[in-house]
């Protein structure tokens, strides 16, 4: 048995299975949602969470800063070590699928990448830094010189609508030459897939012009590409912002800081609390409700919409957004109602 016993595992998810249950039975409709009835979808297999030396390694771009930058805090909130275990990030702008393949074999002209820890004590042979892509050493060195136990990747926001797509020959393409290298280097490692959030209603690029709509074509995506055997393993922490969209802490921009990314504060916080709840607490016993992380942020121009503060009148909310994506992947549920809803 590990040293992460299945009893922990089994204590941690009966509790959270029954408040699932508890939200997914109650609710008033809203007049501009329809209440719908849908089977609960989560992860099949979270078991290697619980083995010893974990090793997670997250191939991404802004948007994996958005969903780990508050993971540290929460883990120091919740008094975690997390000694045996270690994230770390690759992340480039705006990388898709096709960018990482032309880093790894030193294409991606003119752009640079970083590689970095974000949480947990367990040493590994990598080095960390920048590099840049039209050299790629740095990438090529991580995925051959550590061995991981769950590689999650993402696609880029403006081709993830494009679920089809993924598997062709194009700037938004190449999904299965990635996921070769991947394999190639890492035939043990589990695939996992960040579900990312989607644009502001009113963004430029938000074709669909609904917030919620493009969600769902991206919560779709990944669930064919789930349900296709290519990934093993979800992190829905766009789930857990469109959750928090649906009740009223949103604002008039949807959360966002930009229009694309998540906002500073509240909507970020949500997004770690659901990757925490994913992968740590699992592994931990611990889950995010009641965790006690904060935070305070003061305007600047680094951002275009202003801040939200994570205070005690709005955490729990955003805890609860994140524990009812782990269970409801694919379905936008409002954490303050427990409403399942779709517009």
């Amino acid at each position: 048995m590990n040293s992460i016993s299945l009893k922990r595992i089994v204590s941690f998810c009966v509790p959270i299975i029954a408040f699932l249950f508890f939200l997914g039975c109650s609710g008033m409709k809203d007049d501009n949602y329809q209440l719908i009835e849908y089977p609960i979808e989560t992860n099949d297999d979270i078991s290697f969470l619980s083995k010893p030396d974990l090793k997670i390694l997250d191939i991404g771009n802004s948007y994996t800063n958005d969903a780990t930058d508050h993971l540290p805090s929460l883990v120091k909130a919740a008094d975690l070590s997390l000694d045996d275990m270690c994230l770390y990030k690759a992340t480039r702008g705006s990388a898709s699928f096709k960018n990482w393949m032309d880093v790894y074999n030193g294409k991606d002209k003119g752009s640079t990448y970083s590689v970095s820890k974000v949480v947990g004590g367990l040493k590994t042979t990598i080095p960390t830094g920048k590099d840049t892509g039209d050299n790629g050493e740095l990438f090529r060195r991580v995925l051959t010189e550590e061995k991981w136990d769950l590689i999650i990747i993402h696609q880029a926001s403006g081709f993830a609508t494009d679920y089809d797509k993924w598997f062709t020959q194009w700037d938004g393409g190449y999904l299965d030459e990635f996921l070769g290298i991947l394999k190639k280097h890492q035939p043990d490692a589990k695939i996992g897939f960040l579900l990312i959030h989607s644009y502001w209603d009113n963004y430029s690029g938000n074709r669909e012009g609904s917030s919620i709509i493009r969600w769902h074509k991206i919560a779709t995506g990944v669930r064919n590409l789930k349900n296709d055997h290519r990934i093993d393993f979800v992190v829905p922490y766009g789930t857990a912002v469109e959750n928090l969209r649906s009740s009223s802490l949103n604002d008039s921009h949807d959360l966002t800081r930009d229009g694309t990314h998540c906002g500073i504060g509240l909507c970020r916080y949500t997004a770690a609390c659901c990757y925490y709840e994913t992968i740590i607490a699992p592994r931990t016993g611990v889950s995010i409700l009641g965790n006690s992380a904060r935070t305070s942020h003061s305007s600047s121009s680094d951002y275009k919409y202003d801040p939200i503060d994570v205070t005690d009148d709005n955490a729990y909310i955003a805890q609860k957004a994140a524990v009812l994506a782990i269970g409801n992947m694919f379905n936008c549920v409002n954490p303050e109602t427990g409403e399942k809803v779709i517009k």
